[in-house]
């Protein structure tokens, strides 16, 4: 009878249709679900197969599309855009596909990544950084006893000597940032250079908040650079991204767009605009001169950080800082959506597809992480890769995060009920 009533009978391919158009995903599965176990045999089932699977892929919910996705393609052996969201929706296969969690005492899956399309390592070769912007924890915990400081060339090569030797997919993703400002290293074009001559590909985010070395590092030649940018007037950004010079970055930001040119490169320039309640009215302004430089925009609003605050946020302690009233929501508002959408039989992607070493060699729990309790009290080139597995796994801040619901854990279907 619950068939039956979830979609059942000739209105059932109709209903599918309409739950799609209207974005209600976890309804149209359900009603799809039901109309092919009555009748396996329904004429449309070929196209909503294919539909549903990609409406699933495209608003996040992988895992639940795969199935969807595989069926389709046996009816759409050659389209493309099946064959790619089926990709997506794997589990990476680096990765075993489940892990035991020894601090939950159970199993999780492991999920599509989302983050990259490799396994990620995360290298801070700068453990400072220019700015203090107050969303960020080098700005918002001033006290802190992280140590500071510049990854020397010779221990960076080693570094990435030992990821070659040991990494669990074949071209790892290497992110020269975390917390710090790459571009402030003297030696960052030799670290890319380093990398391309091994075939790793590169990724720089950057508050571009520089006076030299543009040329050296485009003539390089990284793979992708990010561009960390906030309001779009001299006061709206100075608010966000805290002793920075707007009027230094636009003409970087040009600067980029003629070595680029020059050069040849094939570099991919992004903008990440954190967006906050100052600076609402300054996105489409920011989109245009993107677009008037080739770059790629990307407005996400502004997220608060790091994780140890938002622990401290989601079990109930309130932090109360000025940029609390800039940003769009404060945590404690959507901090409970975040966990409410949550399926919780995955592995958090943060620690089983990335690995985080410290401009001192240290490796640290998570890329969300800052202050040296969080660290795993290892040095990356003296430990072993199942060693630093093993102590992420036992990390007691792993357990508080997934308790709190703040795990990077793919939605479930459920969360689009409506």
């Amino acid at each position: 009878m619950q068939v039956k009533s979830n979609g059942a009978g000739a209105s059932g391919p109709a209903r599918v249709r309409r739950c799609l158009h209207e974005g209600r995903l976890a309804e149209a599965a359900s009603v799809l679900a039901a109309a092919l176990a009555e009748r396996p045999s329904l004429p449309e089932r070929p196209e909503l197969v294919r539909d549903l699977g990609l409406a699933l892929s495209q608003h996040g919910f992988r895992e639940a599309a795969r199935p969807w996705l595989e069926e389709a393609l046996t009816h759409w052996v050659d389209d493309e855009s099946v064959q790619q969201a089926w990709q997506r929706s794997r589990p990476p296969s680096w990765l075993e596909p489940e892990v035991y969690d020894p601090l939950q005492q159970r199993t999780l899956y492991r999920s599509s990544p989302r983050e990259g399309s490799s396994y990620i390592y995360t290298i801070d070769v700068v453990g400072t950084c220019n700015l203090r912007c107050p969303s960020c924890p080098v700005g918002n915990r001033p006290d802190s006893e992280r140590a500071r400081g510049f990854m020397p060339l010779d221990r960076f090569t080693a570094i990435i000597d030992k990821i070659q030797a040991e990494s669990p997919s074949r071209d790892p993703e290497i992110w020269l940032f975390n917390w710090g400002e790459p571009l402030l290293h003297p030696e960052l074009p030799a670290m890319i250079g380093l990398l391309n001559a091994r075939g790793l590909p590169s990724f720089l985010s950057t508050n571009l908040n520089v006076r030299k070395g543009l040329d050296a590092l485009i003539e390089a030649a990284p793979g992708t650079i990010k561009i960390s940018l906030s309001g779009f007037s001299e006061d709206s950004y100075a608010r966000t991204h805290t002793r920075g010079k707007l009027a230094l970055v636009r003409q970087n930001l040009e600067r980029l767009r003629e070595l680029i040119d020059r050069h040849q490169a094939r570099t991919r320039v992004w903008v990440g605009q954190h967006v906050y309640r100052h600076n609402l009215d300054e996105v489409e302004a920011v989109g245009e001169l993107c677009r008037a430089l080739g770059f790629e925009h990307r407005p996400i609003a502004a997220f608060y950080q790091p994780m140890e605050k938002l622990l401290d946020i989601a079990e109930g302690r309130m932090v109360d800082e000025p940029v609390m009233k800039l940003m769009l929501e404060h945590p404690a508002e959507y901090l409970p959506r975040i966990a409410a959408r949550q399926d919780r039989r995955y592995d958090c992607e943060l620690r089983s597809n990335q690995t985080v070493i410290n401009h001192d060699g240290q490796v640290a729990l998570c890329c969300s992480v800052y202050e040296p309790e969080n660290l795993l009290g290892v040095d990356f080139l003296t430990t072993s890769r199942a060693d630093i597995e093993a102590r992420k796994y036992r990390h007691p801040t792993c357990q508080r995060c997934y308790r709190a619901g703040l795990a990077y854990l793919p939605s479930s279907l459920s969360s689009n009920l409506r």
